[in-house]
């Protein structure tokens, strides 16, 4: 998406998360790191790569999901 747009990093992270968590009706449990929000979340490193994934709370380390 950054690629093909100007979007901010900002803009493309909303689009992959808040975005359709809110078209599916799925907000603000999902698509936002709120209090009482499900605890599912990606940590992308500088060059937006996933490094690791949370699922409910528990972390998924690179190397356990490749």
């Amino acid at each position: 998406l950054l690629s093909t747009t100007q979007c901010s990093v900002v803009q493309a992270l909303e689009a992959a998360s808040l975005k359709p968590a809110q078209l599916i009706r799925a907000y603000p449990s999902k698509g936002t790191l709120d209090v009482g929000a499900d605890a599912d979340f990606v940590v992308l490193t500088d060059d937006l790569f996933v490094k690791m994934v949370y699922i409910a709370g528990d972390l998924y380390e690179e190397n356990t999901f490749n």
